[in-house]
Parts: C-alpha cells; structure tokens; sequence
C-alpha cells in the first residue's frame, strides 16, 4: 500500500488503514489507559462526594434510597475501571473499558433523575458535565458520538419535562445551548484527533526514512544491523532456522566506467525492486554498501535460502539492456549455527561470497 494510502484520515479523524491506525492506537495505549484510569477515579470521587451530600440532606427518604445504589454502584465501577485500566495490554480492550464507562455515567445520571419527582437548572449543568466527561475519555470518535447523542436525547425526552415552570422558549434555548457544546466537544475531538494521527504519520515517515537506502528504496546498513541482532536471538532462543545472503553486482565498476554512474545507479535500483519482488515481507533486504546487497531469511534453511537465490539471480539477467553481457551477481549464503554471533555469521556468508566471485561470475556458493 502507497505511504500516502497507509496515512490517510477519514472525516472521524481516523486513519482509513486499519492496521495504521492500530499502531498509532496501540503506541499512545500508555497515555490512554492513564487518562482513563484517573478520568475514572476524578468520577467516581465526585459522585462519592454527592452521595455524601444525599446522606446529609435526604438520608432516611425514599429517594435517598433509590439513588444511594445508583451512585455507589458507579463508585464501584470506577475504581474496577481505575484498576483495569492500569493493566490492559491491548487498545482493543481499552477501547470497551473507556465505552462501558461511557454508558455507565449516562446510565447512572438519567436513572438518578428519574427518581426525582422535580428539577432544576443544575440538571442541566449536570448533563452538560457528563458530555464532557464522555468526551474527555480516550475512545474512539464515532463511540463517544453515538453515547453522547443518545444520552443527549434520552434527557431531553423524559428528565427535562420534570423542570418546574419551564417555557417552550426556554426549552428550545437550552437544546441550541446544548447543541453548541455538542458541536464544541465533536469539533474540539476531531481536531485533536487529526493532530495526533498527523503527528504519528510524519514520525513513521521520518522512522522509515532512516531506515531506508536513498538511492534504492529498500533498508539501509543500520537497518540490517538491528534485525539481525533480533533475529539472532530470537533463533537462538526459539532454534528456528535463519540463513544471511550477501550478494553483489559483478563488474559493477565496468559499468560505471563504460556506461556511467547514472546508468549504475539506475541498475542498482531495478537490482533491488527485483529482489523485493522475490523475498518475502518478513525478509530484511537491505544495501551493504556499494554494490553489495544482504538479505536476512528468518525461519528458512539452508537448501530454501538456495532457491530464494537461485530466483533472484534468473530474475535479474534481463535487467538492463544498456549492459553487453546483462547483469550477473555473485552470492555468499550461511546458516545461523549455535554459537554464532553476528560478526561470525556475517563472515562466513562474505567469505562464501569471495568463493563465489573467484569462481566466475553468477555463482551462488553456500
């Protein structure tokens, strides 16, 4: 997929890419299950602190008694959020937590009032702090949308109506008053959104232009580095099979000199989107230096990583015309053995790549 693709937003503010937007949700899970966790207890201290003001001003009523497990339920519920949220591992998981929660407070809130048989403009005030607390919690756009729309209707279907002296103007200033901080809260998540996402997108493209030869596209020398210090633990550790192929171009000083460097350059790119043709995603193809190429095959042997070789040399033969004799390339390929370590991995398949070049050209020598 075109970068360009992988780092589109849609009008939620999200990316259209799925697995774009699972690593950017996935690298901000530690600032997000935070917030939720502390959103959750700031909550659940305040409905603790009203329902200490309910024991005060209506212990010993029927209404204290509907509402008191309303509330602490809710109390409850935050601390199990404050909780699990601190251990959850996946975004996926954080992403029900922060919903749930959600619903409770709107849940929690409209059945408080229901117990009432009047109320007031702090009812209002109420409403206009529980949207803002749906919003403040780290979700999904559309999820807070949906929870906060339908809490929104639900209040203004039943609740309101128990408002004393209430006038059909008043009513419909405070649905444009409430619409007004919907729209603030939608706008203010969406741009927010859309900043952070933009932020990720530009860090992955300067990650992976770190990572990536200029002239040819595929990973560059520090690239290879790091993944084979990876892959040679993880081989150690797991005993699966790892194979290192260096290769380069023969007589590649012979074209530069008859041809030209810019001809050079421009076979070294076509060399290198062939071999990507044929290595696997999981594969690190990367530029050595110069002329010569690696390729790192994690979970293939020795006889497989032949084949991937043999492929890649009769694929790059035809590549540039411009060249009498076509494009041949030597190959040196090695199998992680216990007890190697990257410096003697990597001199074994150089050693087999001299073998090869001192043999003649388009030898694979393993």
């Amino acid at each position: 997929m075109d970068k360009d693709d992988r780092y589109r937003l849609s009008l939620l503010g999200e990316f259209k890419d799925r697995t774009t937007e699972a690593d950017f949700l996935a690298e901000n899970l530690g600032r997000s299950k935070t917030i939720t966790a502390y959103l959750a207890l700031i909550c659940g201290s305040i409905f603790a602190l009203f329902l200490a003001n309910s024991y005060l001003t209506e212990r010993g009523t029927l209404v204290f008694f509907r509402i008191a497990p309303l509330r602490l339920g809710l109390i409850i519920f935050s601390v199990l959020v404050f909780l699990a949220a601190r251990a959850i591992t996946k975004h996926t998981h954080l992403i029900l937590v922060a919903t749930a929660y959600q619903v409770a407070l709107a849940l929690t809130y409209l059945l408080t009032l229901k117990h009432y048989d009047s109320l007031n403009f702090f009812s209002i005030l109420g409403l206009n702090v529980i949207i803002l607390g749906i919003y403040l919690m780290p979700n999904k756009i559309a999820l807070s949308q949906v929870v906060s729309l339908v809490f929104s209707v639900l209040f203004f279907i039943s609740p309101i109506r128990k408002m004393n002296g209430l006038q059909a103007h008043e009513f419909r200033r405070i649905i444009a008053y409430h619409a007004i901080l919907l729209a603030y809260c939608n706008v203010s998540c969406l741009w927010a959104g859309r900043s952070a996402r933009q932020r990720f997108a530009a860090n992955m493209e300067l990650l992976q232009l770190s990572a990536r030869d200029p002239l040819t596209g595929i990973y560059n020398r520090k690239k290879f580095d790091d993944s084979l210090d990876e892959c040679i633990d993880s081989a150690r550790r797991s005993g699966d099979p790892l194979s290192l192929v260096i290769f380069d171009v023969d007589d590649f000083k012979t074209i530069n000199d008859q041809l030209g460097h810019l001809v050079g350059d421009n076979v070294l790119r076509v060399l290198a989107a062939a071999v990507r043709n044929v290595v696997r995603d999981t594969d690190i193809f990367a530029r050595w230096g110069g002329d010569e190429f690696v390729i790192l095959l994690p979970n293939t042997d020795l006889a497989e990583a032949e084949r991937v070789v043999d492929r890649i040399r009769k694929s790059v033969k035809d590549l540039c015309p411009a060249a009498p004799d076509g494009i041949t390339c030597s190959f040196g390929v090695a199998r992680y053995e216990a007890g190697d370590s990257k410096e003697s991995l990597v001199r074994k398949a150089d050693d087999r790549l001299l073998q090869a070049k001192m043999g003649g050209k388009g030898r694979i020598v393993s």
